[in-house]
């Protein structure tokens, strides 16, 4: 019985299932991704999106099975999860006192394309720092 748990643990975590519609009949469609190691070194995700146990079709929605051809999810797939802009603004809202809330910027309100800071598969950069140097590591920890 042990043995068979093992197995089938290996097998989830080596196949991830994507769920989508056909727009044209309104079936199901079960999209499988294998995710093999090598893959998973050359497109590490961020710890916090692993600790939640998403893996590459979690946010590649319906980009087909071959994860070397996945494209930039842009802001909407961001927020089909972080919800909106604006929301992540409020979520930093304590940060506007010292006027360095970033999703909230004095110089672009809460517009900023999500990937001018954050990379999934990359370090992220903050962006600010580009101008202010010495003031950022007093205003925000490490970008996510």
């Amino acid at each position: 019985m042990k043995v068979v748990k093992v197995l089938l643990l290996t097998l989830f975590a080596c196949i991830t299932l994507s769920f989508g519609s056909d727009t044209k009949t309104g079936s199901l469609n079960i999209q499988k991704v294998i995710i093999t190691d090598e893959m998973r070194v050359k497109y590490p995700i961020k710890s916090h999106h692993e600790h939640l146990a998403f893996d590459c079709v979690d946010c590649h929605v319906n980009q087909g099975d071959d994860p070397s051809k996945f494209k930039n999810i842009g802001d909407n797939g961001c927020m089909s999860c972080h919800k909106s802009k604006q929301f992540m603004a409020k979520r930093l809202k304590f940060m506007d006192t010292l006027k360095a809330n970033p999703h909230n910027s004095v110089h672009d309100g809460p517009t900023l394309y999500c990937d001018e800071c954050h990379f999934e598969h990359q370090q992220s950069t903050n962006m600010c720092i580009e101008c202010h140097e010495h003031e950022v590591p007093q205003w925000m920890g490490v970008t996510p």
